[in-house]
């Protein structure tokens, strides 16, 4: 028999258009979607590691097609040769051989990549080897799939993906870009990204290789997406994972020069990590307010978390823990050492988003974002940047008080309640965005008797004079009312709880 170990080092699979149609009719065929593999493996467990891929191959024991096409591109395992003729016919095995994306023999079929679907896109990756090499090209992961929802998917001429990895970024940009530009300093990863672009039918991505921006010149886009190698560490082992620069340096540049490559009006989302010096470790993505000084931009930027120095250099090196404990002690003291040398009291992650503005002065905001609740946010990123340039252009609370606004149909209020005496009791309230980036604001009673009346066309004055008047608020204090109320009210609009009314029907 061969010897199939070391396939994480192949070459990127060639591309035959014909036979990657008929690979992609083949996969459609046998099922091969999001929801068959998480009805079947569990939502969020496509895991290849021992262990898991013990507890997979017990589901995975069938000999239909979509058992044995997991059991060959989610879990890399050696199938029976008749049983791989089966599940990818009329394609036959020599076909797909000849492109490098299975070995076979005359008993055994492997593949040399990691094939998995996201939506309505296949991507192929490296497969989760044992011996990862500097060029391994990654997968769908979590930090993808959030920078896939954090963008803006407003048509544009052109969109630029910086360190396209599997090109998921570039094809998703596809969808509403006339041509797209994608770089990447790791000949593999635009290797691969070509070939998932082949692959999916999409033909508008250039392929550029080339450090960041260096690719693309002075040109301009409408949108840019990064997902760098944003990890803070001594290391540059991997190129999806390690700069080799100082710091949070690398993510700082990318920060400060995307908006060079932005048209007017244009979004850039960056994915980043930075560094706490001592005594600054909030919480918060205060350290990026320097990051966008000056940059022409607005910038709203987004933490969702911080670690301390042990969480962070253990949660990068879990896998050489589980492969190699030995190895991973000394990395783990590697690591500590150099964020201690470095004056790295935590670390913050989370995202940049930049919006071109050339007119009048930027402004900056700051938020916290759940990130395991987040949702495709382009709508609701929208409408923020158009609320914060509505608000700093109303010139007063007067003014504002003659405005019409609407709760969004996308909210939920939640209730806590206590029972005492024999009966309920509200404990606590919190109203719930249930889309984009899903913020929930804790709501004291007045704040919670408000929500009912906005709508049916009412002005912000009426709304309020209507909640006072369910709170039995006397004339005499309405007025201490209403401007109490009015900084919850723009917190509403801020959060994208509530849209001027014209805008909405728009």
């Amino acid at each position: 028999m061969s010897d199939f170990r070391g396939v994480g080092s192949t070459p990127p699979p060639a591309i035959d258009r014909t036979v990657l149609g008929e690979l992609r009719t083949a996969l459609e065929n046998a099922d091969y979607t999001v929801e068959r593999i998480e009805a079947t493996l569990g939502v969020g467990e496509l895991s290849a590691a021992p262990g898991v891929a013990a507890v997979h191959r017990r589901r995975l024991t069938g000999a239909d097609s979509f058992s044995v096409l997991a059991r060959i591109f989610v879990l890399g395992d050696a199938i029976d040769a008749a049983r791989a003729v089966d599940a990818f016919n009329p394609l036959t095995l020599d076909r797909l051989a000849a492109l490098g994306i299975i070995r076979t023999d005359s008993e055994r079929v492997r593949a040399t990549l990691r094939l998995l679907p996201h939506g309505d896109y296949y991507l192929a990756s490296d497969q989760v080897a044992v011996d990862e090499s500097a060029d391994w090209v990654a997968g769908i992961h979590a930090p993808s799939i959030t920078l896939a929802k954090l963008a803006v998917r407003q048509p544009v001429e052109a969109a630029l993906d910086v360190g396209t990895g599997c090109g998921i970024q570039a094809l998703l940009a596809a969808n509403h870009s006339g041509r797209v530009v994608a770089t990447d300093v790791n000949e593999r990863a635009l290797g691969f990204a070509r070939f998932n672009a082949a692959l999916n039918g999409i033909d508008v991505v250039e392929f550029r290789h080339g450090d960041l921006f260096e690719p693309v010149d002075d040109e301009r886009f409408g949108l840019v997406v990064a997902n760098p190698p944003y990890v803070i560490s001594p290391d540059a082992t991997y190129t999806y994972r390690d700069s080799g620069v100082p710091g949070d340096e690398l993510c700082r540049k990318i920060v400060q020069q995307a908006p060079e490559h932005l048209v007017d009006g244009g979004f850039a989302h960056i994915l980043v990590s930075w560094a706490y010096p001592p005594g600054t470790a909030d919480g918060s993505a205060e350290p990026l307010r320097d990051w966008v000084r000056g940059t022409g931009c607005d910038a709203w930027l987004l933490h969702y978390k911080t670690e301390d120095p042990v969480t962070h250099a253990a949660g990068w090196l879990r896998p050489t823990a589980a492969t190699s404990p030995a190895e991973h002690e000394v990395a783990l003291g590697r690591w500590l050492d150099y964020l201690r040398r470095s004056k790295i009291e935590a670390v913050g992650y989370g995202a940049v988003v930049l919006r071109r503005r050339s007119n009048g002065s930027n402004w900056v905001r700051l938020d916290e974002i759940p990130i395991d609740r987040l949702e495709p946010a382009s709508e609701h990123t929208q409408r923020v940047f158009d609320t914060v340039d509505y608000l700093a252009a109303v010139p007063s609370d007067k003014a504002l008080l003659e405005e019409r606004f609407e709760l969004v149909d996308a909210h939920r209020l939640e209730q806590e309640l206590h029972c005492r005496d024999g009966r309920f009791e509200v404990r606590s309230q919190t109203l719930v965005l249930t889309e984009g980036l899903a913020f929930r604001a804790g709501l004291d009673r007045s704040t919670t008797m408000l929500l009912p009346h906005f709508g049916d066309g009412r002005r912000l004055a009426d709304v309020l004079a209507a909640a006072a008047a369910d709170l039995e608020i006397g004339i005499e204090d309405r007025e201490g009312f209403t401007m109490a109320a009015l900084p919850v009210v723009r917190r509403l609009l801020e959060l994208g709880f509530l849209v001027r009314t014209e805008a909405a029907a728009t």
